[in-house]
């Protein structure tokens, strides 16, 4: 594979199975077959996409096909419930009626969903074929598309059969935000606003001073904000790809309560973004009373995610269903919470001896 620096690189994944380029641009969805031709030797393409986005899904299978890429689209329905072995099962029958090989490519043009499922019919199709993330909302730019997590649901959870398979590069062009419903838009800045909290002070200053032309995607400034975002999220990928060394669980800070929230309100009422914005509220609650945040900085965060039309507050904790939740998710070991923390905005820390009465109040907090 060729190496070649284009202006829009927003990092390099570098892990031990993968070294490959996230491209963060303006308008440069219609370069991916440019793209692929210099960087990557492969003789055709299969879109995997969502029936919601398939005016993005035929763009890229023009811009493979100039290229001189054949490229054939399969079309998944919109949402969760159709990231499963069933839809997989009707994947891999395409494909080999196709008569896919194992040098052909997967291209996955979407959401998280379809990140996901298209990044797991890459992973065990012909034992692993090269794929690429196209992701079309600011919630897989921020999370879903970096990192080489594919997996699909069953019955009984979400994220049950997968496994971690990097892409060949992320091409995330902020234009087809453009299209995104205003909810989802908004849901979306809640993980980037996490990555500033976490690891980056400067990075949270920028949401703070350029409020306006983020949220209406000026195309300069939402774009740079998003590739600094994504950094963060490729440089601790890049540290910790399996979740070993206890620096990719940084990441998860208001995650803990926010799947808890996810879970107990049956995936229906709060987008993801919306759910880990009051799970950073509890989380953050949490900081203060570890004596870690300051109250100044609890608000900072708090007045910062209103700003940016987030919820943080709940009409729905059920303070005993959501520590059940808790203790059932699959980052529970022995029990015992791995709580993501602040020891102060721009520093997480791990912390597994959070006492349940701080959690408690955490949540009762969050009925006010």
């Amino acid at each position: 594979m060729e190496t070649i620096n284009y202006d829009d690189l927003a990092s390099q994944v570098v892990t031990d199975s993968a070294t490959y380029p996230v491209w963060v641009g303006w308008g440069i969805i219609d370069e991916i077959g440019s793209r692929v031709q210099a960087t990557l030797e492969t003789k055709t393409a299969y879109v995997i996409s969502d029936e919601g986005v398939s005016g993005h899904a035929r763009r890229v299978q023009a811009s493979m096909e100039s290229a001189g890429i054949p490229a054939y689209l399969f079309f998944v329905p919109s949402g969760e419930q159709h990231k499963n072995l069933d839809t997989v099962k009707h994947i891999y029958s395409w494909l080999a009626d196709h008569k896919a090989e194992r040098g052909h490519m997967i291209i996955a043009v979407g959401g998280g969903v379809i990140g996901d499922l298209a990044g797991f019919v890459a992973a065990t199709y012909l034992r692993g074929m090269p794929f690429a993330q196209v992701p079309t909302t600011l919630l897989a730019m921020m999370d879903a598309s970096i990192g080489g997590k594919v997996a699909v649901d069953l019955e009984q959870g979400k994220n049950l059969v997968g496994s971690f398979y990097q892409p060949k590069f992320v091409l995330s062009d902020v234009e087809t935000l453009a299209t995104l419903p205003a909810r989802e838009l908004t849901s979306g800045w809640a993980e980037a606003i996490k990555h500033g909290l976490i690891l980056d002070n400067n990075l949270l200053n920028l949401f703070e001073e350029k409020h306006n032309e983020i949220t209406s995607l000026d195309s300069e400034i939402a774009t740079d904000i998003i590739r600094k975002s994504v950094a963060i999220k490729a440089q601790v990928v890049s540290k910790d790809e399996r979740e070993t060394l206890g620096i990719r669980i940084l990441l998860n800070y208001g995650h803990t309560v926010g799947h808890a929230i996810e879970s107990t309100t049956g995936y229906s009422k709060y987008l993801h973004g919306e759910a880990v914005s009051i799970g950073m509220m509890a989380a953050a609650s949490l900081s203060k009373s570890m004596e870690m945040m300051s109250g100044v900085e609890v608000e900072r965060q708090k007045n910062l995610l209103q700003k940016y039309n987030l919820p943080t507050t709940s009409d729905d904790i059920d303070a005993d269903r959501i520590i059940e939740a808790i203790k059932s998710d699959k980052k529970t070991v022995g029990g015992s919470v791995n709580w993501v923390l602040l020891e102060t905005i721009g520093k997480a820390v791990t912390n597994n001896e959070v006492p349940e009465h701080f959690l408690i109040e955490a949540l009762s907090q969050l009925r006010k």
